[in-house]
């Protein structure tokens, strides 16, 4: 799946589960709180997602009458068009609020909302992701962000899902606008199950599961070919010495049988590991057996230059 579709499809997953009339009115209420206005006078929000759009849309006539809501499609030059979705009228506007269990005073934040059972905050917070969240294909790298219209209910929705979750999430300012963000892999399952999205959960659940596997089948793979590499090295080094000794007087002739035996070896199977070679000997060698003959027949190849040995 590419990375623009995972976002919409959690999204969409998530309004699927939008249904019954408490589950309505609390994920209306955060996709009215996190919107980009919202007054006795004007509600307006903004999004890419038609799905989204259409739950709006649905939520807001079953509160206000078909029809309340004025939508307007803008295109952006090949990036997805941004709906526009206006409610203007007070008396509409106040229907939706009622509905939504909206009350507002002073400035915007969560508590305007009566207050949300445990069973039903889900679908508040699949209303406010849906409004002003996203999250990015875990193939990609793990990250969701929330994108809020004021700082204040930046730090709000960043509490409460330290409250409900234990997912503690990061701030950062982009654009003069407030982000909240989740960078670990956890987390993120976390709230994507909390708002109705758990086959985009497993999806990362699996997606981290494979890169786990492969990450140890490289770094497998990456010690072998280390490994080979050290043997290889081991085995020139080996040879270089056996054949300075043969190029002196008396040749390998001069060696005790056992070390005579185990140049043999190595002449015959340059490519054999330590381990192979310590089971060919007479009787067998262990690994240390091997490595301490191979030293002192490297000790005599150094003694072995313009004079014989």
């Amino acid at each position: 799946m590419s990375a623009e579709l995972f976002s919409p499809k959690a999204k969409a997953e998530a309004a699927s589960g939008i249904t019954g009339r408490k589950k309505c009115s609390a994920c209306l209420a955060g996709m009215l709180l996190f919107g980009r206005e919202l007054s006795g006078s004007e509600i307006l929000l903004s999004t890419e997602n038609k799905t989204v759009r259409d739950l709006f849309v649905r939520l807001c006539e079953h509160a206000a009458g078909e029809g309340c809501v004025s939508v307007r499609k803008t295109e952006r030059g090949g990036r997805q068009p941004l709906y526009l979705m206006k409610i203007n009228d007070a008396e509409r506007i106040a229907s939706v609020l009622e509905s939504a269990d909206i009350t507002l005073s002073g400035e915007r934040g969560i508590g305007a909302v009566q207050p949300i059972s445990d069973r039903n905050f889900g679908s508040f917070a699949a209303g406010v992701f849906m409004i002003c969240g996203s999250v990015v294909n875990p193939e990609k790298g793990y990250h969701l962000e929330f994108v809020a219209p004021t700082e204040r209910l930046c730090a709000e929705l960043r509490e409460i899902f330290s409250d409900k979750l234990g997912a503690e999430g990061k701030i950062l300012n982009r654009g003069g606008s407030r982000v909240l963000y989740f960078k670990e892999s956890e987390q993120i399952e976390d709230i994507l199950t909390l708002i109705g999205a758990p086959k985009s959960s497993l999806e990362i659940m699996n997606v981290k599961i494979y890169k786990d596997v492969r990450n140890h089948a490289n770094r497998a793979t990456n010690c072998d070919t280390a490994n080979l590499d050290r043997q290889n090295r081991s085995a020139q080094r080996q040879i270089a010495a056996i054949e300075r000794i043969m190029a002196s007087e008396g040749g390998l002739s001069k060696l005790p049988d056992e070390l005579r035996e185990l140049c043999e070896l190595r002449l015959k199977y340059p490519e054999t590991s330590l381990s192979e070679l310590m089971n060919m000997t007479d009787p067998p060698l262990s690994r240390s057996g091997v490595n301490h003959r191979f030293a002192r027949i490297e000790a005599i190849a150094e003694k072995t230059g313009d004079k014989n040995v």
